[in-house]
């Protein structure tokens, strides 16, 4: 693929696509700048990959221009409010569904992040820490972290359900 196959690059971007959405709803919680960081980051892929040492790291590397992606477009759109009476962005309320899914809302955004890539997509800690740009033991402690908060909200949602 690195040697310009058009047809590998394709079925690169076929791969990664739904992966790459679904970590970057995660990110940002809209769908249309979801698919406009996505599109962006398969872009700055294509242009990229020659230059990927590590074929193997291509997980961790795309999940990485995702997440740049998102952030800028969230730079930019923080820049540009939308004019009064204008509707907002429309927001994914998939993740609204269930108490998994709530408790994983409350988490902090980078151990939201962390949980996503770990059990989601299935990185390992040195891939995830590659995504996030942070220390590999730091990717261990907001694991860990994010793992106690997810069971004290989903323990409290269980005890104020069956009383």
């Amino acid at each position: 693929m690195q040697s310009g196959d058009s047809n590998a690059f394709a079925n690169l971007c076929q791969h990664f696509y739904p992966r790459a959405i679904s970590f970057a709803v995660k990110l940002c919680g809209d769908v249309h700048l979801a698919e406009d960081a996505v599109q962006n980051a398969l872009i700055r892929l294509a242009k990229t990959v020659n230059k990927l040492q590590d074929p193997g790291a291509i997980n961790s590397w795309v999940f990485k221009l995702v997440r740049w992606q998102v952030q800028d477009l969230l730079k930019q759109q923080k820049r540009y409010q939308p004019m009064e009476g204008t509707e907002p962005l429309v927001r994914n309320d998939k993740f609204d569904d269930g108490d998994l899914a709530k408790a994983l809302a409350k988490l902090p955004d980078i151990e939201g992040q962390v949980i996503h890539l770990f059990y989601l997509e299935g990185l390992s800690l040195k891939e995830i820490a590659k995504v996030l740009e942070i220390p590999q033991g730091t990717v261990k402690s907001r694991l860990f972290r994010a793992r106690e908060r997810l069971k004290q909200t989903l323990d409290s949602v269980s005890d104020s359900g069956s009383e």
